[in-house]
């Protein structure tokens, strides 16, 4: 009980934004709060990376309190906007400081990526078997099922690793940082 209410004040933390008139609405999650066009592109970039930053660890937050594949698979979607934003916005910020943030999101999008195939594979799998149900896999699911749990160790000790590190302080620094 206490997971669901964590996990549905997170996602409507992130779906909705106040615009002033007392009244919140919702957002799409592709929409970024407070983006103007009046903007230059180093101070959007960073309105757009905070954000998305936001919503990375806001589903790191509801992933490790629930650990399933949806959460996963929210977390890989979370992740993908961080890193592709940043590959977006590299130009606006010191490379050096950049980079290694950068490199752990990659990571980290590596490690996620990999525990999340496992998930669809065997989905695939059993949705097969449930339409041909007399084929029957020569796969051993236990061994499958072994390094998901291990990936998914992994992943929530990198993710735990993450919250804490040097690293993103800087970046957050770094995209906060008014020039």
């Amino acid at each position: 009980m206490e997971k669901n209410r964590a996990a549905k004040f997170f996602g409507e933390l992130n779906s909705t934004v106040n615009y002033g008139i007392g009244k919140m609405a919702k957002t799409k999650p592709w929409e970024i709060p407070n983006l103007s066009i009046k903007e230059d592109l180093s101070s959007s970039s960073k309105i757009i990376l905070n954000q998305r930053l936001g919503n990375l660890l806001s589903s790191i937050n509801i992933y490790l309190t629930d650990i399933n594949p949806k959460n996963l698979h929210d977390i890989r979607i979370s992740l993908r906007r961080v890193r592709y934003s940043m590959e977006l916005f590299l130009i606006c910020f010191n490379r050096k400081k950049y980079m290694s943030f950068y490199k752990m999101i990659s990571q980290l999008q590596d490690l996620s990526g990999e525990a999340r195939d496992l998930d669809i594979f065997k989905q695939n799998i059993s949705s097969f078997s449930a339409k041909h149900y007399s084929y029957k896999p020569k796969l051993h699911f236990g061994k499958v099922q072994e390094k998901q749990e291990r990936l998914l160790e992994s992943l929530k000790i990198e993710l735990m690793k993450f919250v804490h590190s040097k690293e993103l302080k800087e970046f957050k620094k770094l995209i906060n940082h008014h020039s």
